[in-house]
């Protein structure tokens, strides 16, 4: 009833304000835009200054477009003032008489910019850019970025929240859709946590974060998208970075990134290597409970796992334009990850007295390789109308894993002899899309987007298992264990998007419509699991600006996909006692989002607070049952239903040169309906999230960042998890007109990162508590060499419409 209120209300403001303009007051509108470049610039202040004393009239920002508008101007001379960080004031006088609307036309700004010899100087990117549906964290300016991942800039992003073991979520929900460049990447499949973590962050450009997209954007992800932009270079000239980071513990990285522009072409790539060490600790006690719900026997578990991680990444791409109208390119990207994991598993099991009755240690030796290709091409015709475009890319990628499980059991408690097993595990993923983009210009104040989406996706999952037989000296096949699993997908979609805009009321309506199918093939047994389906996931986004600031209602329909391995329901037995398997008869989550927020800026301080709403049907959900009295088994389930709502509040400020903060807030209420798995009917809990970035510029050269990240307590149908605490800094110090830069990050301080959960259910209660080696320490150089031919003014940060 408040949503349809709210809409409602919207509606009527909006259809009112040109009949005020027209009777009251004169409607005002242009763009303001960059003199060097000619492009629109976002969240601009223009301010209408009374010809006499230079009062103010009114104000308001510049949206994406560069687009700003006012109503009821009454008649008189005026004074039209444009202002933006970094750029000189713009200021054209105007006067009202009769007319119903004045088009001031193109308010051209320019930026400030000191020349020093052969390099210009200009204002910095803002370090986080936000609106009420999407955050845009400019990497670049991230000190902890210049020698850590992916997973270690995520955790400084509003919104999103990384935990010990590298899983990601966002407002709560670890339903995210992640991407690279926009699109769909295996690497970012089943061990996506273990590839942010060795991703390296000075390859990303930015990291945008979209909690509520258009029908344009693909429906995946329960909570929205995160789409990370590699850098693509476009300076003129040769140019590039090297840098190189040593810490403690034996780690290191390096990185090296070129470009070359000499007109039309432009080439960009880079290479990254990265070796760490990496120490993590783990117990386990649980409490086993008979049919009366009496204890029937205890156990306890303490893991130690040291892993060695090392991983290359290469991208290069090649941009050409052919003419005003055409422009074509191709590009790619190379992953690969080797590691060695060493783990010892230090096993008790007691009896209801809590007398010990079996005790052993299980060793594993696991090497591991990962390795991912992709490469795309793209074309794209501009027509003679600006923004009139038509794009057709084609993506291809693929990826492997390999993992070999080598495992000892030494037993103590009875004394008898070790047994060994070995588990090889070989995941192929190959993905294919074509999507093809039409986007075309209604007038001044609309246009259309639509296009077609096809992505094919062809998993293989082999399991092979051996046990060692100590009679015939040699390992032998474990065929009850081994398995055989192929996965393959296929997803046409065709969307379309309009959006309109009246003066300050604008509205975006889109409808997207999907039809999949699913085969999945346990060869083993020689059975199908097939899943077709068509359906349609419609938005609405509607937008009113009011005199500082603007306010947005928003929806969308998603859905989050089970893939191959949620439902492979072959189990795996690399832990016998800790069973993982998936479940074929798991359905797609459809989620159902609202979103109401408020964005207010002006040229030191934004705040943008926003209330959202999901329901879920169908909601994946994590599930521990007891196969015996030792033998654990987690696999996937889906909920009746889950219901969550929060109030996010993001506030930024650069209230001075030397200081910028960005303080964020998530408070959210989870209430998850389990009644369809043999759970309570309803549970509910509040939790909040909590983060902080400074950075402090000491002088023009040295610069410190402080982050801090805190998590609540949240709530799974059989438990919880606890709350979580860290803090990191990084200090820059820049050298010779800041082409080069020495960087020092220290990440968890106070070794106060770490995660525990309980579970309690009929049969078993369990308490875990996982910690890993704190306070990683990284000293490094960047180097910046090369010439520009001709550097026009840095780029403000854009939102990419290719997600």
């Amino acid at each position: 009833m408040l949503c349809r209120k709210i809409l409602i209300s919207l509606i009527l403001i909006s259809s009112s304000s040109p009949i005020f303009a027209q009777l009251n007051g004169t409607a005002v509108f242009g763009i303001v835009a960059d003199k060097a470049t000619g492009q629109p610039i976002e969240f601009a202040t223009v301010q209408i200054l009374n010809a006499k004393d230079s009062s103010i009239t009114t104000a308001t920002v510049t949206d994406k477009k560069g687009k700003f508008s006012f109503a009821n101007i009454v008649k008189g001379n005026y004074i039209l003032q444009s202002t933006f960080i970094g750029f000189t004031e713009s200021y054209r006088s105007f006067n009202i008489t009769n007319q119903q609307k004045l088009n001031l036309g193109k308010i051209d700004i320019q930026a400030t910019a000191t020349k020093l010899k052969e390099v210009v100087v200009t204002d910095k990117k803002s370090l986080l850019n936000t609106s009420i549906d999407r955050k845009v964290y400019n990497v670049g300016q991230d000190i902890m970025a210049q020698s850590g991942t992916a997973s270690d800039v995520l955790k400084n992003i509003p919104s999103v929240e990384v935990d010990i073991d590298g899983n990601v979520s966002l407002r709560g929900s670890t339903d995210v859709m992640i991407l690279i460049n926009g699109r769909p990447s295996p690497l970012i499949g089943k061990s996506r946590a273990e590839v942010l973590q060795q991703f390296p962050a000075n390859t990303i450009e930015r990291i945008e974060v979209i909690t509520n997209p258009s029908a344009k954007y693909k429906p995946d992800g329960s909570s929205g998208i995160i789409n990370i932009v590699l850098k693509k270079n476009i300076t003129g000239g040769f140019n590039g970075t090297i840098t190189g980071n040593i810490g403690n513990r034996n780690r290191y990285n390096s990185n090296i990134s070129f470009n070359y522009n000499p007109g039309k072409l432009n080439v960009s790539g880079s290479y990254g290597i990265r070796k760490d060490n990496r120490l993590r600790f783990s117990e386990i006690n649980r409490e086993y409970l008979d049919s009366s719900g009496k204890t029937s026997s205890y156990y306890t578990e303490n893991n130690k796992s040291a892993s060695h991680p090392e991983s290359n990444f290469i991208t290069l791409g090649a941009d050409y334009t052919l003419n005003k109208r055409n422009s074509f390119g191709i590009s790619g990207n190379y992953f690969y990850r080797r590691l060695t994991k060493n783990d010892v598993s230090q096993r008790s099991f007691y009896d209801k007295n809590y007398l010990l009755t079996e005790n052993f240690n299980r060793l594993k030796y696991d090497p591991e390789s990962e390795e991912e290709k992709d490469g795309t091409i793209y074309w794209q015709h501009n027509f003679p109308v600006e923004d009139h475009e038509l794009r057709i890319e084609f993506n291809v990628a693929g990826t492997q894993d390999k993992e070999n499980h080598h495992n000892t059991n030494v037993y103590f408690i009875p004394a008898q002899k070790a047994a060994f097993d070995n588990v090889l595990l070989r995941d192929k993923d190959n993905q294919q899309e074509l999507t093809v983009e039409y986007v075309k210009p209604l007038g001044e104040d609309a246009k259309l987007e639509t296009g077609y989406e096809g992505l094919f996706n062809q998993v293989d999952l082999d399991y092979y298992s051996e046990y060692y037989d100590s009679a015939q000296g040699k390992f032998i096949k474990d065929i009850s264990r081994s398995n055989w699993f192929t996965y393959n997908a296929k997803i046409h979609a065709v969307y379309g998007v309009y959006e309109h805009s009246f003066e300050k009321f604008g509205f975006s309506a889109g409808l997207r419509a999907e039809q999949v199918f699913i085969t999945g093939k346990l060869v083993t047994r020689d059975s199908l699991i097939s899943n077709r389906y068509f359906k349609i996931y419609p938005t609405l986004h509607l937008s009113y600006k009011l005199k500082k600031g603007e306010i947005q209602l928003n929806y969308s329909k998603r859905v989050n996909r089970p893939d191959g391995d949620e439902l492979n329901p072959f189990p795996e037995y690399i832990d016998p006692y800790n069973l993982q398997a998936g479940n074929p008869k798991l359905l797609p989550e459809i989620i159902h989002s609202v979103e109401l927020g408020y964005s207010w800026k002006n040229e030191k301080f934004s705040f943008v607070p926003s209330l959202y709403y999901r329901y879920k049907q169908n909601g994946f959900t994590q599930v521990t049952v007891p196969v015996n009295d030792s033998v654990l088994l987690t696999t996937q389930q889906n909920l009746s239903n889950d219901k969550s709502s929060g109030l996010e509040l993001i506030f930024s400020a650069k209230p001075a040169k030397y200081f910028s903060a960005n303080l964020s807030s998530n408070f959210f209420y989870t209430q998850i309906d389990a009644s369809n798995i043999g759970y309570s009917n309803a549970k509910s809990i509040v939790s909040m999230s909590a983060n902080m970035n400074t950075t402090f510029t000491i002088t023009k050269t040295t610069m410190l960042q402080v982050s801090c990240n805190y998590r609540s307590a949240r709530l799974t149908p059989q438990g919880k998890v606890y709350a979580s605490f860290v803090l990191n800094s990084g200090l820059r110090q820049d050298l010779f007109k800041k082409k080069v830069s020495l960087i020092l990050t220290i990440s968890d301080i106070f070794k106060t990162l770490r995660q525990k959960s309980t579970l309690n259910s009929l049969y078993l209660k369990q308490s875990t508590v996982g910690k890993r080696d704190s306070g990683i320490i990284y000293l490094g150089i960047s180097y910046r060499f090369g010439k520009t031919i001709k550097k026009t003014t840095e780029e403000k940060l854009q939102f990419d419409d290719n997600l």
